[in-house]
């Protein structure tokens, strides 16, 4: 008869992109001639032609909304430094503009002044308390001041003030995937892009994410075209590339998603998202050193990454180097004791030590987080085996992780072994859903897990001779 051994679900985590909303450039009436060219030009794509009007436009005696104007447009080209002495002017000719302070705002985080930013945001709502593209902003800069309680909350009241506010969505469902809250952020990602359809990030996060509801092969094509057209952001063509290097690395094709990743950081090499899932990809192939080294470059550059700490954490663990890994986890909680994936991972870490009983309180803290985590889930079916719990207990707990997540391998595998296991009581025993289980283990099994694939197919190899129920 097969073994079938504790096989504990542990994988680092993505990260997916946020973004921040600039308000309105300038009403039509409120500009000369050439800061209006200027924007048609940068609709066209001619940035060139975009900075040389707004620059014209500025000229002489300019009123504000030509300088709100020049900002954007000294925003879109990269000129943070410039972005922001265009928006300043604006404010000092009409301090009670709103969208002026909000752009300074968002100027500001470009420029990392993270004080100054926060300064201009809380401006613009105080004169305009339900501006939300104001109140998503500042959900932006919470995060980065690493507050992703109040960030959430930013995201949620920018969402209520304006529920087709696509950036807001986007954002939150960031931030839930970067606490491990993948199906919430999931149901996020989806909402942003229903309620902004223009708006690429969203479809591209969900990519990336791999959650449910992930875009299928004819999407992600349109994506890339998009990103292909002349003139297109570079952003969002590393974007692009991650969201493709994913789809490759679910398939297995490790090296080419990784060589994908290469190609996007390039076009994108201080981004810290791209940083830390290059990361994954490397650590999955075994090079844990380049992992580390693109993981602390992402922290360098958003050191409130919970993503990015916990991934290092996965990485001394995957390599044995446990307490390194303990102390990253710990320190985790230390700074936001609702991140349930650390939980969770302390409770692998724990159970790799072999102190089942604290990996089962770690998972269980886990769980009254995130109750909808089938890893989570999953994992307790493992220790209720380890520690006792009755077949019972154990089918339960597959059959509730995989009712959260079909796609989970592990579960299948686990569950099948179970109802094939001739040790199994009779009224738990089902040898026709175990074969289900164990064929549906070897379609989701990634293609270098040899040693899952070998168990199930001895499994089945036993069923077949065994015969019967």
């Amino acid at each position: 008869m097969p073994a079938h051994p504790l096989r504990l679900r542990f994988a680092l985590w993505l990260a997916v992109a946020a973004g921040v909303a600039p308000g309105p450039c300038a009403r039509a009436d409120d500009v000369p001639a050439a800061a209006r060219e200027a924007l048609e030009r940068l609709r066209a794509g001619d940035l060139a032609g975009a900075l040389e009007r707004s620059a014209r436009g500025v000229g002489g005696a300019a009123g504000p909304g030509a300088w709100r104007i020049r900002g954007y447009v000294l925003a879109r080209a990269g000129d943070a430094a410039g972005a922001v002495a265009a928006y300043e002017a604006a404010v000092r000719q009409d301090p009670a503009d709103a969208v002026a302070h909000n752009n300074l705002g968002v100027a500001y985080l470009a420029a990392g002044r993270l004080d100054e930013a926060g300064r201009a945001l809380r401006s613009a709502l105080a004169l305009d308390p339900l501006y939300a593209d104001a109140r998503n902003n500042l959900g932006v800069l919470l995060e980065r001041r690493g507050a992703p309680g109040p960030a959430r909350e930013a995201y949620r009241q920018a969402t209520l003030l304006d529920p087709r506010h696509g950036r807001a969505w986007n954002n939150l469902g960031v931030l839930e995937a970067r606490r491990g809250a993948i199906e919430a952020a999931a149901h996020a990602l989806a909402r942003a892009a229903a309620v902004d359809p223009e708006l690429e990030a969203p479809r591209l996060n969900l990519a990336v994410l791999g959650a449910p509801g992930d875009v299928d092969e004819a999407t992600l094509a349109e994506l890339e075209a998009l990103a292909a057209r002349p003139g297109a952001d570079p952003a969002l063509r590393a974007r692009a590339l991650a969201a493709r290097a994913e789809r490759l690395a679910a398939g297995g094709r490790l090296e080419e998603a990784l060589a994908r990743y290469a190609e996007a950081l390039r076009l994108a090499p201080a981004d810290p998202v791209l940083l830390n899932n290059a990361a994954v990809i490397e650590d999955r192939l075994g090079r844990d050193r380049d992992a580390l080294l693109h993981l602390q470059e992402a922290l360098r550059l958003d050191p409130g990454s919970s993503v990015a700490r916990n991934n290092v954490g996965i990485v001394h663990f995957n390599r044995g180097r446990l307490e390194l890994a303990e102390g990253v986890f710990v320190g985790l909680l230390e700074a936001d004791p609702a991140f349930h994936r650390a939980h969770y991972n302390l409770g692998v870490l724990h159970a790799a030590r072999g102190d089942l009983a604290r990996a089962r309180a770690a998972f269980e803290r886990a769980a009254r987080l995130a109750p909808r985590d089938a890893d989570v889930a999953y994992n307790l079916g493992l220790l209720a085996r380890e520690m006792g719990g009755g077949p019972r207990a154990e089918r339960e707990a597959y059959e509730r992780a995989l009712a959260l997540d079909a796609t989970l391998a592990e579960a299948h595998l686990a569950l099948g072994a179970l109802l094939a296991d001739p040790a199994t009581p009779p009224e738990v025993r089902d040898r026709a859903q175990a074969r289900w289980h164990l064929l549906r283990f070897l379609e989701l099994a990634r293609p270098g897990d040899e040693e899952g694939r070998g168990q199930a197919r001895e499994w089945l190899a036993w069923l077949e001779q065994a015969g019967g129920n």
